[in-house]
């Protein structure tokens, strides 16, 4: 037996494994395999698409990391047993004739073995191969079977996603539109209304990224649907609520603070799996606070608040259009024009 063969096969066999087990049946995020996989998937379309998040090629890049990632683990199993049976000449036998089977045969071997189809007319040669058969039968069994269920929430956390966007564009194309459709005078009333189910959808959408990490290559190419833009869009509208407002404004305290909870939790998730060494390209803009002035909202000074956004929140702000630039987009999206 030449063991070389066999310990390279067992560690592309146990190397899948865990990587299916990390990715399907953790909640901390996918395995190394797939992480690296889908970046790498992810940056083809990126790039195919001329980075621009508008490009319907992008939206496919979503499915196209679900596929290629299943088709590594199966590829991994696959090969990690054919280099196993590799390392013995006469391993796998003709099951009439029991004459030892080629290369070409023991893949073929290995494949139906994996996919538990049983055809038979190729047999391991002894009990030590007969137990390694079945082995690889119930891996194959037990793990491609977790793979292929495993899309199913996947597909699930796409739709709150989208769900979320959408809700969040809803309330207005930019940050000051938000604030001044729900301003009456004298607070917030309508916009905080919402928040608890924002933040709701906003916490759930974070566990799934958590649990999910191939999400964040979905994408959709209308803007109104894309995650990105919607949660910069809200994060600066939270930050207008936190320090564009002069002190007497009555805001709710409590739901202020569930909205940065649910704004920072998501944004940690995102910098830690994704946004490490974010270096973005476009420089964030200050807000326009005219639209506001004209609605009569009660503000601090102009000079001030711009100073806050720019300085104060410079590496807030540098994470969020990273997140914009990874999916294509900019501050356009997320300041529109009425």
């Amino acid at each position: 037996m030449n063991v070389f063969y066999f310990a390279l096969g067992a560690l592309v066999f146990a190397i899948t494994a865990l990587d299916i087990i990390k990715t399907t049946l953790s909640s901390n995020g996918g395995g190394m395999v797939t992480i690296l996989v889908s970046r790498a998937v992810y940056k083809l379309f990126f790039l195919a698409a001329g980075k621009r998040g508008k490009s319907k090629l992008l939206s496919y890049a979503g499915p196209a990391v679900l596929v290629s990632v299943l088709l590594v683990w199966i590829v991994g199993f696959w090969s990690g047993l054919f280099l196993a049976l590799l390392s013995d000449p006469g391993s796998v036998v003709h099951s009439i004739t029991k004459t030892d089977a080629s290369a070409v045969e023991k893949l073929y071997y290995a494949g139906f073995t994996l996919s538990t189809l049983g055809v038979g007319d190729y047999v391991a040669s002894n009990d030590f191969w007969r137990i390694v058969t079945d082995m690889a039968a119930y891996s194959g069994l037990v793990f491609i079977t977790t793979s292929i269920t495993y899309f199913l929430p996947v597909l699930s956390a796409v739709s709150l996603q989208s769900t979320l966007s959408l809700y969040i564009s809803g309330m207005g194309k930019n940050p000051q539109q938000v604030l001044t459709k729900s301003w009456n005078g004298k607070d917030f009333a309508s916009f905080f209304d919402n928040t608890s189910d924002l933040c709701q959808m906003l916490i759930k959408h974070t566990m799934n990224h958590q649990s999910y990490p191939v999400i964040h290559y979905f994408h959709n190419s209308q803007s109104k649907l894309s995650v990105a833009p919607a949660i910069v869009l809200l994060d600066e509208t939270y930050q207008l609520l936190r320090n564009a407002l002069q002190q007497d404004v009555a805001v709710d305290e409590v739901k202020v603070s569930m909205l940065q909870t649910a704004l920072d939790s998501y944004l940690e998730v995102v910098r830690e799996n994704f946004l490490k060494n974010a270096s973005p390209n476009e420089q964030a803009p200050a807000p326009d606070l005219r639209q506001l002035e004209e609605k009569g909202v009660p503000l601090k000074g102009e000079e001030a608040v711009k100073q806050y956004f720019e300085q104060d929140l410079r590496e807030r702000r540098k994470l969020l259009t990273a997140l914009l630039e990874m999916d294509g987009w900019s501050w356009k999206e997320v300041y529109q024009p009425e």
